[in-house]
């Protein structure tokens, strides 16, 4: 049940496991228009391979980057008030 309680009260957060779980949908939602692009005949489907994984990748080591910041700055709030 203080499980529950945390995430209710923001304590904890969802937005790791949530990241995680949007990071692969994102990789299989590349290497799907990969695929269909291999598919249907057109010659950019190994861009699409190659940059595909590689963008999305970039993009949530930014989200993850920026909320391991907000941990670490909270982190440090409660040692300078402790």
């Amino acid at each position: 049940m203080k499980n529950l309680t945390d995430y209710l009260l923001f304590k904890k957060f969802i937005m790791p496991v949530a990241l995680q779980l949007l990071f692969w949908a994102g990789i299989a939602g590349s290497l799907y228009g990969a695929w269909w692009l291999l598919t249907h005949g057109n010659w950019a489907w190994i861009m699409a391979l190659i940059f595909g994984p590689l963008l999305t990748r970039l993009i949530f080591e930014g989200f993850i980057l920026r909320y391991q910041t907000y941990i670490r700055l909270t982190e440090i709030k409660e040692k300078l008030t402790a």
